[in-house]
């Protein structure tokens, strides 16, 4: 499972995959700890650069969602297949309890009709409610929604920095009704999607996803993109806030995986596992 607590941050590890999808909390990006460099950015933007850790910068959106009325925010990274828009990976931390999970394994994102409405839109928001009529193949999706304590919600769909990649976000309230999602909300809610998108990409640790990541630890997956981003153990190291001895002992795994015998072997080997299309997770 996904091991989200009642308010769905994780408790186990930082990141997992389910049939494929990163999925990820607020751990597993890295930390900024000072201002952002460019003057007049926006509040929320500038608090998740100064929070000094995971906990500060969750304080700070949490903030900002209670003033739109929302609860609940799902945050995800999405690839174009063909028509449909895939997920890549989600950022779970504040998100309805193990939402994460049963969207990838119940293949939610298929006939999520959220994300196609939002996607119509180009960047504007699209107001939805869980007691609204929906498509046959959706409800399902809806009702466990529903279970979940979500009565409406936002949604927004971005395009992400490389092509092909969007980034949907879904505010969600308790409220059946929408009158709370009026301009100034949905205004309110795209400049914390901007906001957070924008630290997401910054700061997200690199990951391999995909088949590369199936039967590996998110851990290794993560040490595996840093060998291919040519990262000395000491950059692997002080990257994913780990102990030298702790990367070696995975590089080490990693090789007896691959069955090669040195980093470069170790290199070729992983870049010829992946699929051709898998991309950075996490960042935007």
């Amino acid at each position: 499972m996904d091991g989200h607590t009642q308010h769905g941050a994780s408790t186990g590890d930082a990141a997992t995959t389910i049939d494929g999808v990163l999925l990820y909390d607020e751990r597993y990006l890295a930390n900024a700890g000072s201002a952002p460099p460019a003057p007049g950015v926006p509040a929320l933007l500038a608090a998740l650069h100064e929070a000094k850790d995971a906990a500060a910068r969750e304080r700070a959106v949490r903030a900002e969602l209670r003033a739109l009325d929302v609860e609940w925010l799902e945050f995800g990274k999405l690839v174009r297949q063909g028509e449909r828009l895939q997920p890549v990976s989600f950022l779970r931390t504040y998100g309805p309890p193990s939402w994460s999970h049963a969207y990838c394994a119940h293949r939610f994102w298929q006939h999520d009709t959220r994300v196609e409405n939002a996607a119509r839109l180009a960047g504007a928001p699209h107001a939805w409610s869980v007691a609204q009529p929906h498509p046959e193949q959706a409800r399902r999706m809806f009702e466990m929604l529903a279970l979940r304590g979500v009565g409406s919600g936002l949604s927004i769909c971005l395009p992400a920095a490389a092509p092909q990649q969007a980034i949907a976000m879904h505010f969600l309230s308790r409220r059946a009704d929408l009158d709370w999602a009026g301009s100034a909300t949905m205004a309110a809610a795209l400049l914390i999607g901007v906001c957070l998108q924008e630290f997401v990409a910054r700061h997200a640790l690199p990951v391999v996803v995909k088949d590369l990541a199936s039967g590996m630890s998110a851990l290794q997956a993560r040490i595996a993109d840093c060998v291919l981003r040519g990262y000395s153990d000491k950059e692997v190291a002080r990257t994913l806030d780990l102990s030298q001895y702790t990367v070696d002992y995975h590089l080490r795994a990693l090789r007896t995986r691959f069955k090669v015998r040195n980093r470069v072997q170790l290199a070729q080997a992983i870049r010829g596992a992946q699929r051709p299309y898998a991309a950075a997770a996490a960042g935007g």
